[in-house]
């Protein structure tokens, strides 16, 4: 049951791609000579600009000529800038996933602090005018500056390293604070990344983090000579970027890390929390920023290149930097899915809640009629006012104009006559999780759709074979698996049958892509990849609760993994009715021994308690009465109920098995479509990499399948 994946082996060695670093002299009338130092990428090549040990080194080198013109009078100032849409794009990321890669950072880091000392010592004014995304290391070449200047259209700013188990290493953490005020800087080098959240021009405009935004770099050396003709840039006397101890400006950053991340805990409590589930990086991070006050930038400095270095060899940035490029490449592509069929309208079988919500997500992204259909006229009218609604609320939340959502709420309509879906392309249903039900829809579509026409179930447990076996054309029917919430969850599992016809399942992929989701494809098998998994993990707790654990102790057993919320919160959010269907579906398609059915959770639902209270930190001195009541008496079979260190390794344990099941039968191809379903539709954590790199990383893959899902990349 040895997993396969085509990734297996050690990672390739690491190839920079090497930055160029183009010089020019121009004259202006208000300036004088400038020196203009573009970063572009290798010549020929359409990649951004990024910086690894040969790149920072041509940054260096032009740098250290400039500013040896600049103190020779020579010039008399310098311009940094960037090429197409892009400044810098920040360190080269798979550096880090290599160990002779790994190794350059130190020194690099090095580099790049004598840089940030030296320019603030530079005899001429330096303006960085943004043309484009400014990331990481690009946004830190960015504060060397006096000036910082940025096109009203550009996007992509930011500091995003804390999301991918390091820290901004290359002066950010220290330097931001002093740019912008330190609250702002302390959540955007904290909070911005943890909600993969990059500012625009405007937005950094806001901030300061750039002073004025500009059409081009003509217009950007007219903002610097005006700023310099009004005194305000002063090459001999800059301001020390840290903080007095006892400043006003300390004790703003210093409450800053003392501020609430959420309404249960303050951001102190949040990194401490992350660091105890793996992810140091946030701890690191806010270590850094509580020393400011009364140092030097020198020691601060010393204290990033310290903490960095530390970090990109940790097992965080490792699942870090993986997940970041799962992402990136599973991301919904620009090009139409070839060989898919052209959709000009559709059907949504269903009007509740789901069903609505996805009548809306196709019209945003299909922009075509949808028609919502139920038996009951009142129930299609309901959810037809429903899905406008979510098409209302992506407008307030900027997702799109009043004008587009007007003509996007017109395109969708709701009827009880199932002949006003005739001329639909593809119908989805969306109707109560009983084969019966969902077998007998389908066969009343197939009665009056055209027979090339697509049939879609949104199923998320049962088999899509076994729903149209009775069909004329099962080669016509795919499952797409659209997530709860509709609008936030961002996955799509792509569910195929033996006879589900290429064409069908392209167009499967095309209206995934069209509605800007990132698609999984998954063969029919049960539960598909998150709900078998989740569901693995919840058979293991329940299996606790029903042998008499403490339900407390039960549901802390899981914090170390780092998952988004406790199991029984999970279990509140997902449904007692749900998750006793889903988990009896899977028990008897996969067994028992693997998915025991919980004798608990079907009592909690007969007795008509709703559950859990969602609050991570009190669960359970509020839990109700019926759920211990529930769970108490231990009536299932015989063994001892596991908690602790215990519940967490037979949960791991059962993760590894079902994983490495699922390559073995072709549910998956590649482990990288687990982590990336797991990551985008539960939650798994980032810093673990999903699921199999956190298996490997602890020798549970290799103990329970015979081998590491991604031979020895993740193994220490």
């Amino acid at each position: 049951m040895a997993p396969t994946t085509e990734n297996s082996g050690s990672a390739s060695a690491y190839t920079e791609h090497v930055t160029r670093v183009l010089v020019e002299d121009r004259e202006h009338e208000g300036i004088g000579t400038l020196a203009v130092l573009t970063f572009a990428p290798p010549e020929g090549e359409t990649r951004p600009a990024t910086l690894g040990p040969q790149s920072l080194e041509n940054v260096e080198a032009a740098l250290t000529e400039a500013l040896a013109r600049a103190e020779a009078g020579e010039i008399q100032a310098i311009a940094l800038t960037g090429t197409d849409r892009v400044f810098l794009a920040g360190a080269d990321l798979s550096m880090f996933a290599d160990p002779a890669g790994r190794e350059a950072i130190d020194p690099m880091t090095r580099r790049a602090h004598d840089l940030q000392v030296r320019m603030r010592r530079a005899a001429v004014p330096v303006l960085a005018h943004l043309n484009g995304a400014a990331l990481g290391g690009g946004l830190e070449v960015a504060l060397m500056a006096d000036v910082r200047t940025a096109g009203p259209k550009v996007r992509g700013l930011g500091l995003p390293e804390t999301s991918l188990g390091i820290l901004p290493g290359w002066g950010g953490t220290t330097l931001l604070q002093s740019v912008i005020d330190p609250a702002d800087a302390v959540r955007v080098i904290l909070e911005d990344p943890a909600r993969d959240k990059q500012l625009s021009a405007s937005a950094a405009h806001e901030l300061g983090i750039v002073e004025a935004l500009v059409e081009d770099l003509d217009a950007a050396l007219d903002h610097l000579a005006g700023r310099i003709a009004d005194g305000g840039i002063d090459p001999s006397a800059r301001p020390d970027p840290i903080p007095a101890a006892g400043s006003e400006r300390a004790r703003s950053l210093l409450d800053a890390l003392d501020s609430p991340h959420s309404p249960a805990e303050t951001r102190r409590e949040w990194a401490a929390r992350m660091e105890a589930a793996g992810a140091p990086s946030l701890k690191r991070t806010l270590g850094i920023l509580e020393a400011l006050p009364g140092s030097s930038l020198e020691q601060s400095l010393d204290a990033e290149r310290e903490a960095i270095v530390g970090l990109a060899d940790s097992d965080a940035a490792a699942g870090s930097l993986y997940a970041a490029e799962l992402l990136r490449r599973g991301k919904p592509g620009r090009r139409p899915v070839e060989g898919a069929r052209e959709i000009r309208r559709v059907g949504v079988a269903g009007a509740g809640l789901m069903a609505s919500q996805i009548a809306a997500q196709l019209a945003l992204g299909l922009q075509v009629p949808v028609t919502l259909r139920d038996l009951d006229e009142d129930i299609a009218q309901k959810g037809l006012a429903h899905a406008r609604d979510v098409i209302a609320q992506a407008a307030s939340r900027g997702k799109l104009d009043e004008q587009s959502a007007r003509a996007v709420s017109e395109l969708l309509s709701a009827t009880a006559d199932v002949a006003d879906l005739a001329d639909c392309d593809l119908v989805l249903e969306a109707v109560p999780e009983v084969l019966a039900v969902k077998k007998s829809v389908l066969g009343e579509l197939e009665g009056v759709l055209d027979p090339s026409a697509l049939l879609v179930t949104n199923t998320s447990s049962l088999s899509v074979a076994a729903m149209s076996e009775d069909l004329a054309h099962p080669e016509r029917v795919v499952g797409l698996h659209f997530f709860n919430p509709v609008a936030k969850m961002p996955l799509v599992e792509v569910v195929r049958t033996e006879r589900t016809d290429p064409a069908v399942l392209a167009t499967g992929h095309e209206v995934v892509r069209r509605c800007g989701k990132f698609a999984v494809e998954s063969a029919d098998a049960p539960g598909f990849i998150v709900n078998r998994l989740l569901f693995r993990v919840l058979s293991e707790v329940l299996r606790s609760a029903d042998q008499g654990a403490d339900l407390a102790a039960v549901d802390a057993s899981l914090d170390p993994f780092g998952l988004p919320m406790r199991p029984f919160e999970l279990l509140d959010l997902v449904g007692i009715g749900v998750a006793d269907h889903v988990g009896k579906v899977l028990g008897e398609q996969l067994g028992t021994e693997r998915f025991p059915i919980s004798t608990g959770l079907t009592r909690l639902l007969e007795s008509g308690e709703a559950g859990t209270v969602r609050d991570r930190s009190e669960v359970h001195p509020q839990v109700s009465d019926a759920l211990r009541a529930a769970f108490s008496d231990g009536t299932s079979e015989g063994g001892s109920a596991a908690v602790g260190d215990a519940l967490l390794d037979r949960v791991l344990r059962g993760l590894a098995e079902e994983s490495g099941l699922m390559l073995e039968e072709g549910v998956v191809e590649r482990p990288e479509q687990i982590d990336l379903a797991l990551i985008l539709g539960a939650g798994y954590p980032r810093h673990r990499g999903g699921l199999t790199p956190y298996l490997d990383q602890t020798g549970v893959s290799r103990e329970v399948v015979g081998a590491p899902f991604h031979g020895d990349r993740f193994t220490r």
